[in-house]
């Protein structure tokens, strides 16, 4: 069965149209040199697109899609290499609904009205209504409203309107990261279904690996336009059969993690389907795609030779997010654990 239909490529080409007139490489970096985002390209896709509540239920304000259609938005921003607080507001929203918890913002979420962020990390204690502790790393934590702490047997919604935050030098340009300090801090915990931790953290694995497919698809179409049109002694660079192998090796690398990336999608979305298997599916694709990610946009440094090293093209910008994003929500390129995960390795 296809996983996409026809309405997905009217929704890929609502945002591509979108984000390729307001978030050019220009707006991009204007945005990269600001700091944050652009907030009045946030409230088209919110408002006019309804972006943000794609996959909150309708009777929260949202349109009540699923991770098939965050998928397809966000590999057009990965494509884009948008600074924006899409992935972690929507991710939000995907752990609070499926938890059944927070009702009364889901709808400001949906919205655009709320930006949110979500932390898997343990260094924090919970006493009553209030938070306490170190989170580390985390992604739009300097523009968050709320932080979703996910734990087991439940989570926490946190108020961060108080908190101490440190932004944090990271490779990637595109995506700031905090460090947050919480001194009892207001916060609403909330009970969740069983598996509820492993579901938001499959979610979040495989919309990280969307939008490093669609960064890397970018790559690969800048890479091999280049080599079209850049002549050394009198021939295209294409036509020398280095480069051809460098270019095949990268759209081998990109199909193999759409496909891990699509599989996965798909047990996302399938009702019913056994968690350990989408945990594998998950895990699988963050490893296939943050490896693509890195060597692709690596690799196209190389084709493009000494202008892909420079501050002006934005080889690199690419390139540092692959770098980043592959250890977003934790180490999204460690074989080993996988490899620990399906048993092939004793634990």
């Amino acid at each position: 069965m296809a996983l996409y239909a026809p309405e997905h490529d009217d929704l890929r080409a609502a945002v591509r149209g979108l984000l390729e007139k307001a978030a050019d490489s220009a707006a991009v970096r204007r945005t990269v040199a600001a700091g944050g985002f652009d907030a009045a390209l946030w409230q088209r896709m919110s408002g006019e697109l309804g972006l943000a509540g794609l996959a909150i239920p309708e009777e929260h304000g949202g349109s009540g899609y699923g991770p098939v259609e965050l998928g397809v938005v966000l590999e057009e921003i990965g494509r884009a290499n948008l600074p924006s607080p899409y992935l972690t507001t929507v991710l939000a929203g995907v752990a609070l609904s499926t938890a059944g918890a927070a009702d009364d913002l889901l709808p400001v979420v949906a919205a655009g009205e709320r930006l949110a962020t979500v932390s898997f990390g343990t260094g924090w204690t919970l006493d009553g209504d209030r938070v306490t502790g170190l989170v580390d790393h985390v992604p739009d934590g300097t523009t968050a409203d709320r932080l979703v702490l996910v734990g087991a047997p439940g989570g926490v919604v946190v108020d961060l309107a108080g908190a101490d935050r440190r932004p944090l030098r990271t490779m990637d340009l595109t995506r700031g990261q905090a460090r947050i300090t919480l001194a009892g801090a207001p916060a609403r915990p909330f009970a969740a279904p069983h598996g509820w931790a492993g579901r938001v953290g499959a979610v979040a694995a495989v919309l990280v690996a969307c939008e490093q497919v669609g960064g890397a698809d970018r790559v690969l179409e800048t890479a091999s336009a280049y080599a079209g049109e850049r002549v050394q002694f009198g021939r295209p660079i294409g036509s020398f059969q280095a480069v051809k192998h460098l270019l095949a090796d990268m759209l081998v690398a990109l199909e193999l993690a759409r496909s891990t990336q699509q599989h996965a999608l798909g047990l996302l979305a399938a009702p019913g389907a056994d968690p350990a298997a989408v945990d594998a599916a998950a895990r699988s694709a963050r490893v296939a795609c943050s490896r693509a990610f890195v060597q692709i946009s690596s690799d196209a440094i190389r084709v493009l030779g000494g202008i892909g090293y420079t501050w002006e093209h934005d080889a690199h910008l690419y390139f540092r997010r692959a770098r980043a994003s592959a250890a977003l929500f934790g180490a999204g390129d460690d074989l080993d654990r996988l490899a620990t995960h399906a048993g092939l390795v004793p634990s």
